[in-house]
């Protein structure tokens, strides 16, 4: 029988959220599955990469989490499988595990399941580059200004994120951009993103993502506060009522920005950003999850 490490946040999914996490906690323990709590941010990486005796590591949490495990697992060798207890739960909603009962079976997945992760690198306005792997997304402007704000709301635990996006407005910067072999090109934007998943958290922004076709969506996004609004709207909703902007494919993306701004990959902060260089991995990770996400 294979062992398996469960790493759980505490603080993942807000407020009000240590109940839920019991129940999980002890579903976990009555399969045999060691559990870790971590405590302080870069706890999980740590844990990670020192249990390499354990054959898969289980994230009980979020994005952040499932962030955080990746800097340590080992990839080669080892699964990860997805308890969701965060408050967005991209990844997890994407391979269909969000409140499903199926995602803490996991002594029992087989066979195999592989996504694809973004390779991330990113350079300081000190000249400080850095190197991270993201399953779900990365972005500039608006939707980094709602994951800060989300944050500060931490008693609204999952509706975090809506109320967020409905208190903040988009502010515009300058930035070069380059997909693919496609020549740079100068624009003035509201959000940037590049995303491994359909979801952002709650919304359902990339309606034809997967998160394993070998490639990674990416969205130029230019409104005000009313043009914001009803797009959120149609993707809270999981519409097509309102899609202002055409969305590309691509395997590599390069950003390089007029002034430092605030980077967010997965649900972490990053500040002082001057350029991004985002890759796409394909098949990088064996994860669990039913076909077909």
């Amino acid at each position: 029988m294979k062992r398996w490490l469960a790493i759980a946040n505490p603080r993942s999914g807000g407020n009000g959220n240590n109940a839920r996490l019991s129940r999980l906690l002890d579903a976990l323990q009555r399969q045999s599955i060691h559990t870790e709590l971590t405590c302080a941010p870069g706890h999980a990486a740590e844990i990670a990469s020192n249990a390499q005796e354990f054959a898969g590591i289980v994230a009980v949490g979020g994005d952040g989490t499932v962030f955080e495990i990746l800097k340590g697992i080992d990839r080669g060798r080892q699964r990860l499988a997805l308890v969701a207890n965060g408050r967005g739960n991209t990844l997890a909603r994407d391979l269909r595990l969000f409140g499903r009962r199926e995602s803490l079976d996991v002594l029992h997945w087989e066979p195999e399941r592989f996504i694809d992760l973004m390779d991330v690198t990113i350079t300081s306005a000190e000249g400080v580059q850095s190197r991270h792997l993201s399953a779900s997304t990365v972005a500039l402007g608006y939707p980094t200004e709602v994951v800060q704000q989300a944050r500060k709301l931490p008693w609204l635990a999952r509706h975090s994120y809506v109320a967020a996006a409905c208190s903040i407005r988009p502010r515009h910067f300058s930035m070069h951009v380059e997909h693919g072999e496609t020549k740079q090109r100068s624009v003035r934007l509201s959000g940037f993103i590049a995303n491994n998943t359909r979801h952002l958290a709650n919304f359902l922004g990339f309606r034809e993502a997967s998160c394993s076709d070998g490639r990674f969506e990416t969205m130029e996004m230019d409104a005000g506060i009313a043009k914001q609004t009803l797009h959120n709207l149609s993707a809270l909703s999981g519409t097509r009522m309102y899609e202002p902007y055409p969305l590309m494919q691509t395997t590599r993306t390069r950003v390089r920005l007029d002034e430092p701004k605030t980077l967010m990959i997965d649900g972490e902060i990053f500040q002082q950003i001057v350029s991004i260089d985002v890759r796409i991995l394909p098949s990088a990770l064996a994860c669990n999850g039913p076909g077909g996400a």
